[in-house]
């Protein structure tokens, strides 16, 4: 297993490690220098295996547990996978001759829509099907046809639209025009002319009750004559002098007599009766009435088949209930207050509430309705009654009876209610039955109840009643749904957006029972349920009607609570059930004129009439396609496309009348290849549909979606991504060259012009010493390489600075042998390497300067020469290789650089010559020893003698002690190759020690010059470094600023693109890692990529446009193409190595060669193994690193070529960004003419955002929901322009992060970004923006779920302002994060303002400065500061899980564990699908697991699934189900990126 084998790597590494170390101990090689890090190494490697051992047993286990439950995990993946419909060609003509094809809602819908534009007429359908869409459309086209109109000069009306209409949240939520809204009682202000003159001038909607437009059209304040449209909701009320009626009678019938211009008139109701009267007459007078003709669907079971299921109906039987009574309580109030008629209701209602629910409940409704709140209202509303004379008393008595009402109020709280018990003395034979048929039908954990009841006190006192505990329902969330509340104090009730947070609830099952009044039968949707029960039983066949199309779920029940016994209310249920019979019954006695047919009705009498059948033969197969078996082919495609396993997805087919003739577009779901296509025209509905169809076919087989037997191949077909293990493994590794030295050295032989690059520190004091920048010489001139910093003790740190010198020198060959003399020279003393002369292969030359660090070099480029000591290089060639140090003066020894040339890990800095000592005296306790020879030195005298010689036994044993030799103090230098990486000391090294020369000798090399010279390992390791990842991207011919090309294609750790695992084998002191560029590259290449194919096929549909885009930007192509460029040679995977910076080519006279194990294993021999991802995921960081080159300059060019570069695809072949709208031609229905309605919505999108759109049809276009259809604009809808726009906006939320947050981890930015482009904070951006008002849908659920969002985003920005304004804030300071708690949005919002940016790219002839302003004025405000955002971050479900675990049960043993599935042999996978398997292992055992298309996606589905149990779970139960004994300080201290791999 690749997880396995890589832990035992590690483990294996730690060992050899350990094996080394030691061994080095004991050798004996005057050569040894190893640093003093590899010592620190060792003693991590040596604790490291009983870490390892754990994750090792953890993979084994995990490994059986795959093997033992093999067959159960194939078995999930086969079923997820997409069946096939291998169906014959007799197969389906036997049901295309037997079984109709079912129509879609939609169908209906629009053929609604389509009448209601012709003619008055009011819409029968049942609850549930879309009426309030077609009002909304219809309202819409009447709008903008009354524009077209007045553009086009025709005499047009005040575009007014009156509607006497519930609906006002779903019409102001979902259309583009002004929206009013007035209820209540006029008076005041609002009664006068001015007053609508006003707001008729500010609206174009004007949404009132049927008093209101009555008494409006009685004082002209609006006149007939000004309204386009009215829409009269619950139509059924039209009745005798119901203001519907007066509204038609008294100002509609006398314009409609003078043939003068008039509103187009829509009723909508789900019966035409709501009395026991005749159908037929009652009918007729509706029409009568209203002006209009009825419409309803001649067959209701596309209905039943789509969404709505009816319930089976059964009766609820309870006792027979008591006379009402009054309770003491009851009493006692009476005689105080019994006389106020304030208290009249209460007093009526409490008496009847013991016969109904029961002597507690009449109690408890005083308790509910007399609060303190309510008795001060109560005490005002009896000073007004006394004011107004309503009361026969003297004012005198008005503090008597005020005092009354405030002694209720004392009475009643002080009264004590017991708590109920389930018996006839306290509750009624009635709630007990209710209660005992929730208990048996409710399952809380699947069901979801309505529960219907007359009164608003009744609804409210039921839902307090099931919430006490000795009832024993706490298992249920009640809740409950009043209607509005009044403005009168004997009213109670719910305000709108009360109503929508509670049907949210309901719909997340926060809530699973509510008590719901007339309101939930009419004027607001309800989420689907399947019990509903009749407290109070219907009295009309309406009501019955509409209450039971609220239990629309498979499999529902619908129960009428009757008395035992009493015939009356069992015949009113009967009743209701025989009027609706006879209403089906009537609209079957309809003309068909009258009915809604849809396009299948009497099909084959249609096609008989069809002048010519068109047909289509396969040639290989002769299989044959006909119309009508168009529709049966096409409907077993669409029976194979991916979907929900709930779902059933169907063709939908909208036909519309153009002249005397039908058109068609059929529009197939979301998950289909191709989604819409328009057939030709035809005489009849009929055959439109059928050619629709039939052209879908011919298109489909063109693409090879369906095969030559006309079958479909979409479970099989593979659109190249299928199978084709585009996502390649993290844990696969090979082996692969490894460059170890820049191209720039290849060049050699004897120079006659070098040049010059200053080495020089920023800081040279961390060094302790005086000392010089160095110089080193070249033959081709070095880039400008870029600083780094080096580490010395005491936690200071010092940049190295490079400075190359323009103009290069001419050298003699004298010259340059002293250089070479002088380059030797250094590596022999300092690095103990003598090399033999070479002057035609020695790559570089190093050489002293004359200036200090703090010297301008660059100002004396033109002089080079000057800036080199020439006297230090000439004084060290005519110089020995040791000074002689005998019989010299004292201040000869002070500041010399001293050698052991027996001990190359012994090296000194002189400071002064000690008279006072001798060599025999005693070694100073704590002086530093060397790292090797320890030895040599047992069982010897410690003194300075001793000290100083490193010899061994035997040959210290024939060297006498001179006793004559000065002592000189000096001070150790301790061997550190590796710079670049952080000193981790514990304490001060003591330095200090005492020499003696018997043995030491004394270089000639000076101080000043050794002190820089020390970090030449660091130095020359960087800049080859540099070197050769310039190299590289000069082969790929990207002029990469060198910081950032080093940065994108350095990799420190085996698992470096799994940012928030333990890293292994990692490699300190690199430098930046490539994972924040590739962050960024990443996001680049998926924009550029998709701007790319949306210029270069602009007839492709989203799906394709997700394949090839894929086919581009996937791992496995930018692995392959990485390999072909060779780039994997130059990827930097290992850190400083102190055996390979020496320069190669050389012979080595003395010194130790690179042959250890590290050689062995691949550092030295020019090899590293890198995983397939890495080196994609090193693609994307060089083209985040290309991008952020020309940053500044606002450029992408360059970052456009490293695309082309490593994708490699005739889809990219851009050079600069020019090159993408130059590929864009516009197409014909972007740039057509564009009607007055799509400029007007220009017009109004451009006061909105300040952006004005030079193609209107294009941000109509922008709008379009794909439910709408191109039939009505030849616009196509908003899926092309969302797949772009989602890429634009995920590039400039990722460049906003990374410049922000300069130093975050890739994680931390993915995690974030997550906030800035999710569907939930674009949901509420579009509601902010106002964009949702023009969208174009014909979804009616859509239009409801955007509704009840926008009330709910709207009501918590408010509080977010609030929250402002109560801490002395401006309401404007509000916490931008208020979205993150509200309910997701649907997601048609969030697509809308992706689709709104991708046409403002395009419309601005992709100017990208467009998009980013957008981000600054729109986005960027949400996000200033990102931390406020973290919760939101940490709610990814595997941080959550790590939490939990860690946290909360402080538990420290438990892992994810990931595992690639071999695919399933011949079993169709999901699109790009690859089978990953995660586990989650607790204390040694699988506890839970799930399958993904990817190993992140596996993670978060078995977090998901194990939170689960959980969430629910005690610490106490944790530790007793997983056995876990960990305490809450292991847990604190285990890392959780040691359990958790990538998220």
């Amino acid at each position: 297993m690749s997880s396995l084998s890589s832990y035992e790597d590690v483990d294996q590494e730690a060992s050899l490690r350990l094996s080394l170390d030691s061994e080095e101990l004991g050798r004996s090689n005057n050569d040894n220098d190893s640093d003093s890090e590899d010592g620190n190494a060792s003693v991590a490697g040596a604790a490291q295996p009983q870490k390892v051992t754990r994750k090792v047993l953890d993979n084994l286990q995990f490994s059986q547990f795959l093997r033992d439950h093999q067959e159960k995990i194939y078995t999930s993946l086969s079923s997820q996978a997409i069946k096939d419909q291998d169906k014959s060609m007799n197969l389906l003509v036997q049901e295309a001759e037997s079984e109709k094809i079912i129509s879609s809602p939609r169908e209906y819908q629009t053929e609604l829509f389509e009448r209601a534009k012709e003619k008055n007429i009011i819409a029968v359908l049942d609850t549930g099907t879309g009426k309030t869409l077609i009002a909304a459309l219809l309202l819409r086209h009447i709008v903008e046809q009354e524009l077209e109109d007045r553009y086009a000069g025709k005499p047009h009306r005040v575009d007014k639209v009156a509607l006497v209409f519930q609906q006002y949240e779903v019409l102001k939520t979902n259309l583009d025009h002004p929206v009013q809204r007035f209820h209540g009682d006029l008076g005041g202000g609002t009664l006068t002319h001015d007053f609508w003159k006003q707001k008729l001038e500010e609206s174009m909607v004007v949404v009132c009750t049927a008093d209101i437009l009555l008494t409006c059209l009685h004082y002209s304040f609006v006149k007939m004559e000004q309204i386009n449209l009215l829409i009269f909701d619950e139509a059924h009320h039209t009745k005798k002098n119901h203001p519907y009626a007066r509204i038609i009678k008294d100002f509609y019938a006398s314009l409609e007599e003078k043939e003068q211009m008039r509103p187009r008139v829509l009723g909508m109701t789900a019966s035409p009766v709501d009395s026991k009267t005749d159908v037929t007459t009652a009918a007729a007078k509706l029409e009568g009435l209203l002006h209009c003709e009825i419409v309803t669907v001649a067959d209701a079971s596309v209905f039943t088949k789509s969404s709505l299921n009816r319930p089976v109906e059964d009766f609820l039987e309870y006792s027979v209930p008591p006379e009402p009574f009054e309770t003491p309580l009851w009493q006692k109030l009476y005689k105080l207050v019994g006389h106020n008629e304030v208290f009249n209701r209460l007093f009526t209602y409490s008496r009847d509430c013991t016969a109904e629910l029961g002597r507690w409940c009449a109690d408890r409704v005083w308790k509910m309705c007399l609060t303190e709140q309510e008795a001060q209202k109560m005490e005002a509303k009896t000073e007004m009654n006394f004011v107004s004379g309503k009361v026969h008393l003297p004012v005198s008595a008005l503090d008597a009876e005020r005092s009354a009402v405030r002694e209720a109020y004392e009475m009643v709280a002080a009264h004590k209610l017991p708590e109920p018990r389930r018996d006839l003395f306290h509750l009624s034979g009635k709630v007990e039955s209710l209660i005992t048929a929730l208990q048996e039908h409710l399952d809380s954990d699947h069901n979801k109840c309505i529960i219907f009841v007359e009164q608003r006190l009744t609804a409210m006192l039921l839902a307090d009643l099931m919430k006490q505990p000795t009832i024993g329902m706490l298992q249920i969330k009640f809740g409950t749904l009043l209607g509005a509340a009044s403005s009168s104090l004997k009213e109670t009730g719910m305000s709108l957006r009360e109503q929508f947070v509670t049907m949210h609830r309901f719909r997340n099952d926060d809530l699973n029972c509510i008590f719901a009044t007339s309101v939930g039968e009419e004027g607001i949707d309800i989420p689907d349920c399947n019990i509903i029960i009749r407290f109070n039983l219907c009295k009309t066949v309406i009501q019955y009607i509409q209450s039971r199309g609220r239990a629309r779920r498979k499999d529902s029940k619908f129960f009428h609570m009757v008395e035992f016994a009493n015939h009356g209310q069992l015949q009113s249920v009967f009743d209701n059930e025989d009027s609706e019979a006879r209403l089906r019954n009537f609209y079957n006695t309809l003309s068909e004129d009258r009915l809604l047919t849809g396009s299948d009705f009497n099909i084959d009498y249609f096609l008989s009439k069809e002048k010519s059948h068109r047909t289509y033969i396969v040639p290989s197969t002769r299989a044959k396609l006909t119309y009508k078996m168009s529709l049966a082919i096409l409907a077993s495609f669409v029976s194979t496309l991916p979907r929900p396993v709930d779902a059933v997805y169907t063709a939908d087919y909208v036909v519309r009348h153009v002249g005397r003739e039908f058109e068609c577009e059929v529009i197939l779901p979301d998950t289909s290849p191709v989604k819409s296509v328009i057939g030709r025209r035809a005489a009849s509905k009929q055959v439109a549909k059928c050619s629709a169809a039939f052209e879908m076919c011919l298109l489909l087989r063109k693409k090879k979606y369906l095969d030559e037997y006309l079958q479909s191949t979409f479970a099989k077909h593979l659109p190249s991504m299928r199978n084709a293990h585009l996502a390649i493994s993290s844990k696969k590794r090979a082996e692969y060259p490894m460059r170890t030295k820049p191209s720039i050295w290849d060049n050699r032989g004897i120079p006659t012009q070098l040049f010059l690059t200053v080495l020089k520190m920023s800081s040279p004091e961390v060094l302790d010493r005086s000392s010089r920048p160095l110089a080193i010489l070249t033959r081709h001139p070095l880039p400008q390489i870029p600083k780094f910093p080096l580490f010395f003790s005491r936690q200071r740190t010092s940049d190295v600075e490079f400075v190359p010198l323009q103009y290069a020198i001419d050298v003699t060959l004298e010259e340059v042998e002293l250089l070479n003399n002088f380059t030797l020279k250094i590596f022999d003393d300092i690095f103990s390497k003598e090399y033999r002369s070479d002057l035609e292969n020695m790559p570089y030359f190093v050489a002293p300067l004359q200036h200090t660090h703090s010297f301008d070099f660059a100002s004396a480029a033109n002089d080079t020469r000057t800036l080199m000591d020439w006297d230090c290089l000439s004084e060290l060639q005519d110089t020995t290789r040791s000074l002689e140090w005998e019989n010299q003066p004292d201040d000869f020894f002070e500041d010399r650089f001293v050698i052991d040339p027996h001990d190359g890990s012994r090296k000194f800095y002189t400071v002064r010559r000690r008279h006072d000592l001798k060599p025999t005296d005693p070694e100073p306790p704590g002086v530093p020893k060397g790292q090797t020879k320890r030895k040599a030195r047992q069982n010897t005298q410690s003194d300075i003698w001793n000290y100083s010689i490193s010899l061994w036994a035997k040959a210290r044993s024939r060297l006498a002690v001179r006793l004559d030799l000065p002592v000189v103090e000096a001070e150790f230098i301790p061997i550190r190759r590796n710079m670049l990486d952080e000193l981790d000391e514990t304490h001060d090294i003591e330095r200090k020690c005492f020499l003696v020369f018997q043995t030491l000798k004394v270089s000639p090399l000076r101080v000043d010059v050794v002190a820089m010279a020390y970090n030449l390992p660091a130095i020359i390791y960087r800049l080859e470094t540099c070197l050769i990842v310039l190299d590289a991207c000069k082969s790929l011919s990207l002029n990469i600023r060198p910081d950032f090309a080093l940065e994108a294609m350095t990799k420190d750790s085996d698992n470096t693109e799994e940012h928030s695992e333990e890293q292994i084998n990692l490699q300190r002191g690199m430098g930046k890692n490539y994972e924040r560029l590739e962050f960024l590259g990443d996001s680049f290449l998926k924009m550029s990529t998709t701007i790319a194919l949306f210029s270069r096929i602009p007839d492709a549909n989203e799906f394709q446009y997700h394949v090839d885009r894929m086919l581009l930007i996937c791992n496995k192509n930018l692995f392959n193409n990485a390999l072909d460029l060779k780039l994997e040679e130059s990827i930097r995977s290992k850190g400083f190595n102190r055996r390979i910076w020496y320069p190669d080519g050389l012979e080595l006279l003395r010194g130790k060669k690179n042959t250890s194990i590290l050689g062995k294993k691949g550092v030295g021999r020019g090899v590293h193994s890198l995983a397939d991802k890495s080196i994609a995921d090193v693609c994307e960081a060089l083209i985040g690193a290309s991008y952020l080159t020309t940053y500044e300059n606002n450029n992408f060019d360059l970052a456009i070529q490293a695309v082309t570069k490593f994708v490699n695809h005739s889809n990219h072949r851009m050079m600069n960004y020019g090159d993408y709208y130059a590929e864009y031609q516009i197409p014909e229905w972007q740039s057509a003419e564009s009607t007055a309605v799509q400029r007007e919505v220009a017009r109004q999108v451009e006061k909105k955002l300040g952006y004005k759109f030079k193609y209107p049809r294009l941000l109509r276009s922008a709008f379009m929901h794909p439910s709408f259809g191109t039939i009505y604009e030849r616009i196509p809808n908003y899926q092309r322009l969302e797949f772009l726009g989602d890429s634009l906006l995920d590039m400039v939320c990722v460049d906003f992060l990374f410049h922000r947050y300069p130093s975050a981890d890739p994680q931390w930015l993915t995690e974030h970004k997550m906030a800035m482009v999710s569907n939930q904070f674009l949901g509420c951006l579009c509601v902010s923006l106002g964009l949702q008002t023009h969208m174009l849908s014909m979804t009616s659920a859509l239009h409801r779920e955007i509704t009840e969002y926008v009330a709910a985003i709207t009501t918590a920005r408010a509080a977010a302002e609030e929250e402002a304004e109560s801490a002395n804030l401006d309401r404007a300071s509000y916490a931008r994060n208020f979205w993150v708690e509200v309910q997701k949005p649907p997601k048609a919002l969030p697509d809308i303002v992706e689709s709104y940016v991708g046409a403002l790219f395009v419309d601005s002839a992709f100017d990208y400065g467009q998009v980013q302003r957008f981000f600054r004025t729109h986005v960027q405000p949400y996000f200033e500061d990102m931390h406020i955002y973290d919760t939101f971050a940490n709610r990814h479900p595997v941080t959550f899980l790590a939490n939990m675990l860690q946290l909360h049960f402080h538990c420290a043993n438990w892992r994810l564990l990931i595992q690639e599935i071999a695919a399933v042999e011949d079993a169709p996978l999901l699109v790009g699908q690859k089978q990953v398997l995660c586990g989650v292992m607790i204390h040694g055992e699988v506890r839970e697991h799930a399958t993904a298309a990817s190993g992140r996606y596996a993670k978060i589905a078995a977090a998901k699934k194990i939170m689960n149990d959980l969430q629910t779970m005690s610490v106490e139960e944790y530790k007793h189900k997983f056995g876990c004994h960990c305490s809450p300080e292991e847990a604190q201290a285990s890392d959780p990126l040691a359990h958790i791999t990538a998220v």
